[in-house]
């Protein structure tokens, strides 16, 4: 195949992911003086002083979205933080009242806290390097030239496809986040379609590449809903689901068995499952993990901020690094794989009651909580390392290590100091012994002996 051609049809894929991603995104109806959706936010509710009668919502809110369902009635959707979106229909009068209004805000205050563009535009040309170039190339190319024609054609354009989505319609940050997850995803489910069907390598490949695109197509399409909790907890569900399949899949499979042939010299080795299951098992649960990991921020009774579920997977770290410190140096590697596994998943379980349900973290600050943890993680190890650096002993180096990183942790969170929770109270029950002591006392008064509040 010539380089000429190899362009072509490089460029020719690219262009149309672009125009596919474009038409899969219902657009809603506009409300700036641009002709460009905004999202609105309290934030900029409160800049603009929306009020009654034509804007319809109060209390508190995550954002706000206009759509159309004829030349004269809108429907404005507003979600909730409880994860409950709520509908208003309101007036051709109304619509224009707030376009009119939020028209004349800066367009720093619109676009700073909900244009995503260049963020979409580096994740996918990211993806273009890493994703849709290799596996482009390697679908194509009988050849070393031919391949790194192919290479850099999608990855370059890449750039460009992306960059001519985010013209052609808005990108929030949600659809953003989704896009890039589902994007690599996307390419990994597609490799593992093919090799679980028995494909040959290219075959793989152009699985992968076309994979990627379409994941990257229905991440824009389906965060366009979506708030970035979301978004965020959609795709933390699908990557520690794909984790948690593949350690449940190794603990499974347990040690390799072989024979030997004697006629045929041919040594055979087998396990409990084949590789082909193995794959096809974590691309299951990869595929489970979105909707699971969507209802986590909906449904939660607390705040679920896309910070707080950053901040699961340090405590998911530091709970395999735990559980593994009381492995023997002799363990298999189905025990191996099994306390790991069931260690991450407790420590999201412990993430989840200690730093989400007390704090709203910032994506700022999930992102710094995760790196406190590896970081004194890391010291710890290298502290129990010091102590005999010619054999050091692995239950004293992921102890240390695991002590290091909870101390992390504490401290991180401490010198963050994030907000408490703002999601609603919690049932709480308190017993007060001493109120007995006053009943039979006969203490004027009321004693209370139970507090219930929710």
């Amino acid at each position: 195949m010539s380089l000429r051609r190899l362009a072509t049809i490089g460029g020719l894929l690219s262009f149309a992911a672009a125009d596919l991603c474009a038409q899969v995104i219902e657009r809603p109806v506009p409300f700036d003086s641009a002709g460009q959706l905004v999202v609105i936010t309290p934030y900029i509710a409160d800049r603009a002083s929306l009020r009654a009668p034509w804007w319809p919502v109060s209390g508190d809110f995550t954002e706000a979205r206009l759509y159309t369902v004829n030349d004269s009635t809108y429907v404005l959707t507003v979600g909730r933080k409880t994860g409950v979106v709520e509908r208003y229909t309101i007036t051709a009068a109304d619509r224009e009242a707030i376009r009119a209004i939020v028209s004349r805000l800066p367009r720093d205050v619109i676009t700073a806290r909900n244009d995503a563009h260049n963020a979409f535009v580096k994740n996918q040309t990211i993806l273009g390097l890493l994703v849709y170039g290799p596996a482009f190339a390697g679908a194509i190319a009988d050849n070393g030239a031919g391949a790194t024609a192919g290479y850099l054609v999608v990855a370059g354009g890449s750039f460009f496809a992306a960059s001519e989505i985010s013209r052609r319609t808005f990108i929030s940050r949600a659809q953003s986040d989704l896009a890039f997850n589902m994007g690599h995803n996307g390419a990994l489910a597609g490799w593992a379609t093919m090799y679980v069907f028995d494909q040959g390598n290219r075959t793989q490949s152009a699985g992968a590449f076309v994979g990627g695109l379409a994941g990257a197509a229905l991440g824009v399409s389906f965060g366009r809903n979506m708030t970035e909790a979301d978004a965020v907890g959609s795709a933390f569900g699908s990557d520690m689901g794909a984790l948690i399949g593949w350690g449940t899949t190794e603990a499974i499979r347990g040690k390799e068995t072989c024979t030997f042939d004697p006629v045929s010299f041919v040594e055979t080795c087998t396990r409990a499952l084949s590789n082909r299951t193995e794959v096809a098992m974590i691309l299951a649960s990869g595929l489970v993990g979105y909707p699971l990991g969507l209802l986590y921020p909906r449904n939660a009774r607390y705040h679920v901020t896309p910070g707080d579920i950053q901040t699961l997977w340090g405590t998911a770290i530091l709970g395999m690094t735990t559980t593994s410190a009381f492995l023997g140096a002799k363990s298999s590697g189905r025990a191996r794989a099994a306390t790991a596994t069931t260690g991450g998943v407790l420590g999201i379980i412990a993430g989840d009651r200690f730093l989400v349900q007390r704090y709203d973290h910032s994506r700022t600050d999930g992102g710094r909580v995760v790196l406190g943890t590896v970081a004194g993680g890391l010291m710890g190890a290298g502290v129990a390392t010091l102590f005999n650096t010619d054999n050091p002993d692995p239950h004293f180096v992921l102890g240390l290590a695991a002590a290091g990183g909870l101390a992390g942790t504490i401290i991180t969170e401490h010198y963050l100091d994030p907000a408490s929770d703002a999601g609603p109270p919690r049932l709480s029950v308190t017993f007060n012994p001493a109120s007995l002591a006053m009943l039979a006392t006969r203490t004027p008064g009321n004693h209370s002996l139970l507090n219930v509040r929710f």
